[in-house]
């Protein structure tokens, strides 16, 4: 099946997107994936970082004293309390809100944030990878060149992330091929069948340098 990406704006065709999901049964990332946290779901804490190394996070001592002395300033309870393609475009900027708050702390970006937020709410906040998605995703010089892995910390970059992903979720010629590829996956969210798929693609097409 084909799943289109892209937001309307770069639009790529993923053809058989259920080989590139099935694909990422062989990635450490799915250890991230089936990780179930020892730790409340309302609020962030320093060993909520631990996860994150599985899934390439540079996080450092920086990031968990950040989390030590602000992680009970997220409200993570007012976010809304669906799945990102069901939400509204007022929720989606809440969502983009706490990310950013969290992205602008010391040690952070919005990749470390959304790999740890994502832990939290794994329906609602997708993982916003410097390369796979502000590198890749969202560039239209890539693959000519190669993803960059520049730190994204603008409210509003994170916000046009959200509305990308959201469009991709949404759009109706994929319809079809969310339902199948849920079948193939059904304890996954959408947005993390979206990660699977793009990571896999991703990395198919830019292999890590060794």
């Amino acid at each position: 099946m084909d799943l289109v990406v892209g937001a309307r704006t770069l639009d790529r065709c993923l053809a058989d997107a259920g080989d590139l999901l099935t694909g990422y049964r062989t990635d450490d990332g799915l250890r991230y994936l089936d990780y179930e946290p020892a730790t409340p779901a309302d609020r962030l804490y320093p060993d909520d970082l631990a996860v994150t190394i599985l899934i390439n996070s540079r996080a450092t001592g920086r990031a968990f004293k950040s989390v030590q002395d602000h992680g009970a300033e997220v409200d993570l309870v007012a976010l809304p309390s669906r799945a990102l393609e069901e939400t509204s475009t007022d929720e989606r900027a809440a969502v983009a809100d706490v990310i950013a708050q969290v992205a602008n702390w010391a040690g952070f970006g919005a990749s470390i944030a959304t790999k740890v937020l994502h832990k939290k709410r794994p329906a609602l906040i997708p993982i916003l990878d410097n390369e796979a998605i502000f590198g890749s995703y969202m560039n239209a010089n890539w693959p000519a060149e190669r993803a960059r892995q520049d730190t994204v910390k603008s409210r509003s970059r994170i916000r046009e992330a959200l509305e990308w992903m959201w469009i991709d979720l949404t759009r109706e010629e994929n319809r079809d091929a969310w339902i199948q590829l849920g079948s193939i996956e059904p304890t996954r969210s959408r947005i993390e069948l979206f990660d699977m798929i793009w990571w896999t693609h991703f990395r198919r097409v830019q292999p890590v340098r060794r």
